[in-house]
This record gives structure tokens, C-alpha cells and sequence, in this order.
């Protein structure tokens, strides 16, 4: 018996389990999930620093005004002065380089002259003034970036800042895709008659990778129940997830269930309350390992995979997996159908009231040019058969 969007979500869901860890680069980390909490092992900056090209000098010799010192040395970034600030004296520095012993203030050198052996001060300075202190940004033990956090450029600094080059992050999925179908023909290859190109299998393949999985294998085969198990159980090998196109429905030709059943996967349901995907499956093998068995018309396989596949692959990336619905108001008319979620492909735009959508060409299940430029999926719910232009809908932006 179908299910409903919500009860499909929930199942996958329940399924969907946070993958292990593993250690990258922070050139490789960009998007991924920590897996462990990242706490300072030192202050960030480790030393006080200057935050003004100027003159490193003791704030109380500028007490009384402006007053003359003898330069002793240079801080550059880098290295430190290597002499002692004393009463009377000032040291070079720059943006960055460390404060000199003895010395507790900068002051920049648009308020000094100097005749390269001493400088002028032109009026009195603070006590601090533009130093930057010894963990002024982190303090050590601090607890920085949280376990689960995605790491965007901002995070990847802070962890450079800590000496963290290798992060350990939660694994990406392994995915495998199997196109089914006698009339699939890679791109390239000869088209026999009755032969169709292969669109879900680059089209998945790509959209895997940009939810932050990673390819394992695409295969294709044909309408033969042994060829499909056969295949299928190869595919599944060394994998966290099974994708497969056609072959999902109730003719004599589909094959896809039975060959899960032959190989062992239980299924948690069979058919989802959709317009369009509604032959869309979801079965789980002992080990853990995810199978999602996608309808073979190309713009409904990609709506299913937006729908269940994407909220699986950010559970198993440690990124929570839950969907964050908004609303809008839609410019034109959206057709429904009673007793299912109808999903309309939809372009957005910003208006000065909020979200507004318009759907795309024709919104057949087969048209896969409808769903270029699409960044949003309006959810018209089972008990509308229209909601007119003008009126609010709920929608699922398409990252």
C-alpha cells in the first residue's frame, strides 16, 4: 500500500544512519561534517601582535604629550624585534609582527615623524592601544567548531588557526546507480530503433555528487529478472546506497523488486502518494545498506531523489536530513490531484512580499527539459485539485 511524502520521509529517515569517520585535508573538507569537536590547543593569535604599521613603544612615556624616543629596533611579521623596549625608547613594527618586550602600546605612524634614528610621538597614547592580545580570538581549551558542524571556508580557517590540518569528518555515501530498461543507449553509442539515451544515470550521478556523495559505479541492464539480480548484487558490493531507475512498477517487465526480494533487501514501502514518482520504493539490506528504486521517467526520478534520496544522504553526512519547507505565493495556477502530493517543478523569485513561483514547461513526468532552471518544488497536498494563482503553497527550495 502507498504511503504518504510525510510517512516515506519519516521511514527513510529512521533508516539513515550517520556513516564513520575519516581524517582529509582542509583543502578536501570544504562541506563536510566534523565528527568531533574541535577545541583550541593554544591561544589564537598565540602572541600579542600589532594592528597598525607604527611604532612599538610604553604608553606612559606619552603622559605628558608628544615626546621624542629612541628607535632601538624593527618587528616585522614574522619575527620579533629581539631587543627590550625600555623608557624612552621605540621599536619599529608591523601589522601583525609581536609585540617587544616592554612595550605595551602601538602607535601608528600617521601620528609620528621620524628622522630614522629617533621618533616623535605627537600626542599622548593609551595603554593598549592597537595591540592585538595573545588569544583575543581563542583562548586555549575553548571549544570552537562543534561536532555536526559543516565546515564552509569561515570554519575551515578557524580550524587552520588551531593547527587542525587533517579534520576528522563523517565518510561520504558510496552510492551506485543501475539504470533498467532493453532501450537504454549511452550517450556516444549507436541508437538502434526504439533505443532512448540514458539521461537518469548522468543526471543521478551528478546529482549525487552535488549532495555530497560519492560514485561508486553506474551500470544499465535490461528486462531479464536473472541479469537484474545478477547485476544488482554486484552493484550493492562495497556500497552504502543502491539507486535504481525503472523496472519499479507492476508489468511483466519490471524486475527490480523481485530482484531486491532474491537478493535479500526488505522492502519499507512500495508506492508513495506522488504525482509524479509515485512507484517509488524504498528498501534496506541487513547490513544497513539503503536501496531507493526511482520510476524511469526521467523528471520524476529526479523529483524522487530531491524528495527521499537527498534527506538519506545528509543523515548519513551527519548534516540532520530533516526538510525545511517554506512558502510562497505561486503566480499562476497549480494543478493537483486528490489523494496524492502533486510536485510541481517551479522557478522562484524574490518580490518585496516574500517568495513567489511559477512553474515550468509542461509538467509531464517524461519532460526532463522542465526541470531546467528549476529551484523549487511546489507541494500541492492531496486534498487540492488546484491552487489558483494568487494564493499561498508550500515549497522545497532545490539546492
Amino acid at each position: 500500500m502507498a504511503v504518504t511524502i510525510e510517512e516515506a520521509r519519516k521511514a527513510v529517515l529512521e533508516h539513515a544512519h550517520m556513516l564513520d569517520a575519516e581524517e582529509v585535508y582542509l583543502d578536501d573538507a570544504l562541506g563536510r561534517a566534523l565528527a568531533d569537536d574541535a577545541s583550541a590547543p593554544n591561544d589564537v593569535p598565540p602572541f600579542a601582535a600589532s594592528a597598525m604599521d607604527g611604532f612599538a613603544i610604553r604608553a606612559s612615556d606619552t603622559d605628558r604629550g608628544s615626546v621624542r624616543l629612541q628607535l632601538v629596533g624593527e618587528a616585522k611579521a614574522g619575527s620579533g624585534a629581539g631587543v627590550r623596549v625600555e623608557h624612552g625608547t621605540a621599536v619599529r613594527i608591523s601589522t601583525g609582527a609581536p609585540i617587544p618586550e616592554g612595550a605595551d602600546a602601538v602607535v601608528h605612524q600617521e601620528l609620528t615623524s621620524t628622522d630614522g634614528a629617533t621618533v616623535v610621538v605627537e600626542r599622548q597614547i593609551a595603554l593598549g592601544y592597537h595591540v592585538r592580545p595573545a588569544g583575543e580570538d581563542i583562548r586555549a581549551g575553548d571549544l570552537v567548531v562543534r561536532a555536526g558542524s559543516l565546515l564552509g571556508p569561515a570554519e575551515l580557517g578557524v580550524l587552520a588557526s588551531m593547527n587542525i590540518p587533517r579534520p576528522r569528518v563523517v565518510r561520504r555515501p558510496r552510492v551506485a546507480i543501475a539504470g533498467t530498461g532493453d532501450e537504454l543507449t549511452e550517450p556516444g553509442a549507436p541508437l538502434r530503433p526504439g533505443a532512448i539515451r540514458d539521461s537518469n544515470g548522468p543526471a543521478l550521478g551528478g546529482a549525487v555528487h552535488r549532495a555530497g556523495g560519492e560514485l561508486a559505479t553506474r551500470v544499465r541492464v535490461g528486462d531479464d529478472l536473472e541479469a537484474t539480480v545478477a547485476v544488482l548484487g554486484a552493484a550493492l558490493r562495497d556500497v552504502d546506497m543502491l539507486i535504481t531507475t525503472g523496472g519499479v512498477s507492476v508489468g511483466p517487465h519490471d524486475h527490480v523488486r523481485p530482484a531486491l526480494d532474491r537478493l535479500g533487501y526488505r522492502e519499507v514501502f512500495a508506492g508513495v502518494k506522488l504525482k509524479p514518482g509515485r512507484p517509488t520504493t524504498f528498501a534496506v539490506g541487513e547490513d544497513g545498506t539503503l536501496v531507493f528504486a526511482l520510476p524511469g521517467n526521467p523528471a520524476s526520478a529526479l523529483m524522487a531523489f530531491r524528495l527521499f534520496v537527498v534527506p538519506a544522504l545528509d543523515a548519513m553526512l551527519g548534516r540532520g536530513g530533516e526538510s525545511h519547507p517554506l512558502h510562497a505565493v505561486t503566480d499562476e495556477d497549480l494543478p493537483g490531484a486528490l489523494g496524492r502530493t502533486t510536485v510541481v517543478r517551479c522557478r522562484t523569485t524574490l518580490q518585496d512580499d516574500g517568495w513567489h513561483v511559477r512553474p515550468t514547461r509542461s509538467q509531464e513526468s517524461h519532460i526532463l527539459t522542465s526541470m531546467l532552471g528549476v529551484d523549487a518544488l511546489a507541494l500541492v497536498p492531496g486534498d487540492r485539485e488546484l491552487i489558483a494563482a494568487g494564493e499561498p503553497v508550500e515549497i522545497e527550495l532545490v539546492g
